[in-house]
């Protein structure tokens, strides 16, 4: 199965149509909800890249948010301790990321199932403990601030305007991947691994290669956030930080390719609206997401994709 539909003249025109939409509301309405889309595209990009992971490559990770955290303190160490310019330091966040997910992942993909989900989770446990408790190196607990001006000293417009160029960039290289025939070959491993391996795949090598793009553009996500925060925290790395990212995409939908931008919109804006209307927002948000998920199992986005076909945009494959 095709997890990405087919882009369509009139999906295109769809496409720039929302992202002109999103820009004109960042101009428009105020610093504060230049804010929340920024925070919305970053989580948008690391829950895309979580997808890639689980919806292609069938590999259930409970560690990603380790990637997101290696990112943010591999920009923020560049920059706060060995000195490094952050034009540069940003490169080095998604790199340092891609790393560890080299390092864990080689380890992780010998395992299949709830084994591999649960080492994934085992190894995302040991990058919290070295961020909380390397105080001379990563701060601790109390994390880095201070280092930089948050945004690189741009207006919150300007720098919401930046992530959604950048986020716009990686959704169209991940929708390269996956078209592509190392795309084809992670799908292949993901429905069979057994299969796989007697068409000639080596699926550990398969595995092991979408964990690591998977954490480079987690990486990203983390540097980017890091940079909107102007600080970095182990909480970035830690499970509660990844728990509330794996709703994005299992509200939006973990069948499709735009689950991770479709529930990162929806729980962002839907978390911003409820605690401003109660204190008890936890429990109020976490009703509506437990109603959304059990009226439309399949995530948002097969709600758009029926409205989608029906109004003739295109059918999917």
């Amino acid at each position: 199965m095709n997890l990405l539909p087919k882009m369509t003249p009139l999906r295109w025109t769809l496409a720039v149509a929302i992202i002109v939409i999103v820009e004109l509301i960042n101009r428009l309405a105020g610093v504060g909800m230049s804010m929340i889309l920024t925070e919305m595209l970053i989580l948008a990009l690391f829950a895309s890249s979580l997808g890639l992971l689980m919806s292609y490559g069938q590999m259930v990770s409970f560690g990603h948010a380790a990637y997101f955290g290696l990112g943010a303190y591999g920009f923020t160490l560049a920059a706060a301790r060995f000195g490094l310019p952050v034009e540069i330091a940003v490169f080095i966040g998604p790199l340092v990321a891609g790393i560890g997910g080299l390092f864990f992942g080689a380890l992780c993909v010998r395992l299949t199932e709830i084994y591999f989900a649960m080492l994934t989770l085992a190894c995302a446990e040991i990058t919290f403990t070295v961020l909380f408790q390397w105080y001379d190196f990563t701060g601790g607990d109390t994390g880095i601030t201070g280092f930089m001006d948050p945004r690189f000293g741009l207006s919150e417009q300007n720098f919401m305007t930046l992530v959604l160029v950048v986020l716009i960039a990686c959704l169209l290289i991940m929708a390269w991947i996956v078209k592509s025939p190392l795309g084809l070959s992670i799908r292949v491993v993901g429905q069979d691994r057994w299969r796989a391996a007697a068409l000639g795949l080596a699926p550990r090598r398969v595995q092991l290669t979408v964990f690591v793009i998977a954490s480079f553009f987690a990486g990203i996500a983390g540097t980017l956030f890091a940079v909107f925060q102007g600080s970095a925290f182990p909480d970035y790395a830690g499970l509660g930080f990844y728990a509330g990212c794996a709703d994005h995409g299992g509200l939006g939908g973990l069948s499709s390719f735009w689950g991770g931008v479709v529930g990162a919109a929806v729980l962002v804006q839907l978390e911003h609206l409820v605690t401003s209307v109660t204190s008890h927002w936890e429990l109020l948000l976490g009703l509506s997401v437990l109603v959304m998920v059990l009226v439309v199992p399949q995530g948002l986005t097969s709600v758009v994709g029926r409205l989608s076909d029906m109004l003739g945009l295109g059918k999917r494959k």
